[in-house]
């Protein structure tokens, strides 16, 4: 009688789970309220006065229960605590790996025991009594089983999309953009040419062109290619320097647009973070990797050019991969971050709900625990909020979007200014209040380059 009851409370508190959440449109809380019920039925329709024997059923309900309990501890620990131990990091995404197992087991014998009822088992009681049972048991299988289904195809298919974006068309150059004279870095110019006459409209190439060369390539072998814009003031190679970092999915082309309040006085670096443009192919992961390119770079530059003074700049996933390599190269004296999230699983729960209509929750440790799977690494190491107070004395400017839904302030830009505060790093935050995510230049065009600007001339000592 006793579990009985647990299988009521659950199917109750279930119920009324599901109304409050459709009321509130909270989708993560409409998955855990039916898998709540779907576990209350299953207690309910194998035990009571009069439980039907089975080893089927025993089984089912606790390597059931066993595996909500620890993809829940997981889900949550990865989601919530963010831990900087990336043992405990590890064990959490096995944890959601082995609830999600644990589940499907235990859904298959709770659905064997519900099949063995209805056809196959002499009871005491009424066949209709029987019937009904063992098909609200049959319906609770299935229940879990699909909630189950759903959280391993969110986390393979979404895991395989974040590790393979689509890419940006545009193989716009400086000179075509903005009639800038450039530096191709790691390949050779004529190929520029060739795809200036090949795409008539250059915004949407087929191609990106040939593969980078063997001059720049990052400690993990990937071959980097990109540009290098000289200042329009004539500072030469020794001049302040500033390299643009782009964000998931996007390239050097459109990363540009951050070079036209900087060009007037400041070299300007764009490049092609792996995966994207003219580097080589190989996962993308959300900056946990990208910043070798970023380190590949910061060498060529010192090796080739000889700045006196290197800036970096990323944008959203840009800003984790530039955030990292700040974090241990100082050779990098100022940092920006436009758009940048704090921590990784925050913009993949964004992500999967304002672009693909989908719960924060399963699908979040679900792609966390998939990203691991597929590529071995752990994403959360990524947070560019972990890499803030390794800054120390060297400046920070965040600039974020108001209106960005994708990355919201209060768990971003918010969360790192308080962490940069806390570490003593010099830190500005300034907000474009109707910018969406990754839009802040877009949106307020003269307000990001005074911001900038004058951020840099501080950092480095120049003249305003």
């Amino acid at each position: 009688m006793r579990v009985n009851r647990i299988g009521g409370t659950l199917v109750a508190l279930g119920g009324v789970a599901i109304l409050l959440a459709i009321g509130v449109g909270w989708t993560a809380l409409i998955v855990a309220s039916v898998v709540l019920v779907g576990e209350g039925l299953a207690i309910l329709s194998l035990t009571g006065s009069t439980p039907f024997p089975g080893g089927f059923r025993l089984a089912g309900l606790r390597v059931t229960a066993l595996g909500l309990a620890v993809f829940i501890v997981g889900a949550l620990g990865l989601d919530y605590l963010h831990p900087a131990v990336v043992p405990v990091s590890n064990g959490l995404i096995v944890a959601i790996l082995i609830g999600i197992v644990l589940t499907g087991v235990g859904s298959v014998l709770i659905g064997a025991a519900a099949v063995r009822l209805i056809w196959g088992q002499r009871v005491e009681g009424h066949r209709i009594r029987r019937i009904s049972r063992g098909s609200l048991a049959l319906l609770a299988a299935t229940t879990l089983l699909g909630v189950t289904g759903y959280t391993a195809y969110v986390g393979a298919i979404g895991s395989d999309q974040l590790a393979h974006p689509t890419g940006n068309a545009d193989c716009r150059t400086p000179l075509v953009r903005y009639g800038w004279t450039y530096e191709p870095l790691n390949y050779d110019i004529a190929d520029d040419a060739a795809l200036q006459r090949q795409n008539p409209d250059m915004e949407h190439c087929v191609s990106q062109g040939a593969t980078a060369g063997s001059q720049v390539v990052t400690s993990d072998g990937v071959p980097i290619g990109g540009w290098y814009i000289p200042a329009g003031n004539g500072a030469g190679p020794s001049g302040p320097t500033v390299v643009l970092v782009h964000g998931w999915g996007a390239n050097k082309s459109e990363v540009l647009k951050y070079a036209v309040p900087l060009h007037a006085s400041f070299n300007v670096v764009a490049f092609d973070e792996r995966d994207g443009g003219r580097s080589g192919r190989a996962d993308s992961t959300f900056g946990l990797r990208e910043r070798n390119d970023v380190e590949a770079i910061i060498d060529w530059l010192e090796k080739v050019k000889h700045p006196a003074h290197i800036a970096v700049m990323g944008n959203s996933m840009g800003g984790g991969a530039a955030a990292r390599a700040a974090a241990v190269d100082l050779r990098i004296e100022a940092l920006i971050l436009d758009s940048t999230h704090a921590h990784v699983s925050n913009i993949l729960e964004r992500r999967l709900v304002v672009d693909a209509g989908h719960p924060a929750v399963p699908g979040t440790p679900a792609i966390l625990a998939g990203t691991w799977v597929r590529t071995g690494l752990d994403l959360t190491e990524a947070d560019p909020i972990a890499a803030i107070s390794a800054l120390h004395q060297r400046p920070l400017l965040l600039i974020h979007g108001g209106a960005d839904v994708h990355d919201l302030p209060a768990l971003s830009v918010d969360a790192m200014y308080a962490r940069a505060l806390d570490a003593g790093v010099p830190v500005e935050r300034h907000i474009c209040p109707a910018a969406t995510h990754g839009m802040v230049i877009d949106t307020c065009p003269t307000e990001w380059g005074q911001w900038v600007v004058a951020f840099l001339n501080r950092a480095f000592h120049l003249p305003s």
